[in-house]
């Protein structure tokens, strides 16, 4: 048996628990810092993003047990998509391109309950006023 363990992870930029996980701007930018669990992402429910900004998602496996890797994709991303490995942290930079409602999802099989993981992003036209927000879930 081998484990990895999470406090060993020394990216930057890493969520080592899913109560750390969220979402901040920091002007155009949007960073995204969130955690994949068997069968769920945190957040998994993001508005407030313009289109015109970048974001970052920052991606931690919080699974400990090594055989156990999650990917992570979201649609229009055209750099392809993240394999994140037990207790790493990973980075997938993305620009929309126009207002929608973006679904973000695993794309290696991890559980029975695979499909279940996934979320939203809401795009927001360029200039709009809606507030960054996220949420767990809900």
């Amino acid at each position: 048996m081998r484990f990895l363990k999470i406090e060993e992870n020394t990216h930057p930029q890493a969520t080592k628990s899913e109560k750390d996980a969220r979402v901040e701007r920091k002007g155009r930018e949007v960073h995204v810092y969130m955690t994949s669990a068997r069968s769920h992402f945190a957040p998994d429910n993001i508005e407030g993003v313009r289109v015109g900004d970048t974001v970052l998602w920052h991606v931690t496996n919080l699974e400990q047990d090594w055989d156990v890797p999650h990917g992570f994709a979201v649609l229009g991303a055209h750099n392809s998509e993240l394999l994140i490995m037990p207790g790493e942290t990973r980075t997938l930079r993305w620009e929309p391109t126009a207002a929608g409602v973006y679904p973000f999802y695993c794309t290696d099989f991890c559980s029975a309950l695979h499909q279940e993981m996934q979320g939203y992003i809401r795009v927001s036209p360029a200039g709009s006023a809606t507030e960054l927000g996220w949420s767990l879930g809900n």
